[in-house]
């Protein structure tokens, strides 16, 4: 899978500050996994949001000392802390999500920074809803960008950088 089709599909919904010529220059790759049952609930837990934590566990920004990303399993209990739209937006996904019936299909954009470990690029607010209904069946398919982790491909990254040494 290339970087343009990678664009085509999530590059309107993706606000993060991705820069996608950097991106593209860097030689990255596309993966995509589908995983369904308890697998891709285990990936979805997993999956780092792009919303972060002080050393205290209340809401902080991305680039505030000592702030750390929050994964998808950790959210819940974050949810007091949360603005208010953020908060009504989980719950109500939520809600509709335990109102369905049949798998819940949920596809998102992530960067990969390490074997196994992925930051969400969008849908923080569906994946975290998802996981908040844990009954509901789930097929989960994660588009994962592949390549260097580096905080002027994407500021966020710089959480995940192996200082050089």
């Amino acid at each position: 899978m290339e970087i343009g089709d990678f664009a085509g599909r999530f590059r309107a919904d993706i606000r993060a500050r991705l820069d996608w010529a950097l991106l593209a220059r860097s030689g990255a790759r596309v993966e995509v996994e589908t995983l369904s049952g308890g697998a891709g609930r285990r990936r979805l837990a997993e999956l780092f949001t792009v919303w972060y934590v002080d050393g205290a566990g209340a809401g902080s920004r991305w680039d505030a000392p000592g702030s750390r990303p929050l994964r998808v399993e950790e959210s819940e209990r974050a949810l007091s802390c949360w603005p208010e739209d953020r908060r009504r937006a989980v719950v109500a996904l939520a809600r509709s999500f335990a109102a369905g019936t049949g798998p819940l299909d949920l596809t998102v954009p992530a960067y990969r920074v390490g074997e196994g470990r992925h930051v969400l690029l969008d849908g923080n607010h569906r994946a975290v809803a998802a996981h908040l209904v844990p009954g509901r069946d789930l097929r989960l398919t994660l588009w994962a960008l592949t390549g260097p982790v580096r905080e002027d491909i994407l500021p966020d990254l710089r959480h995940y950088a192996v200082p050089p040494g």
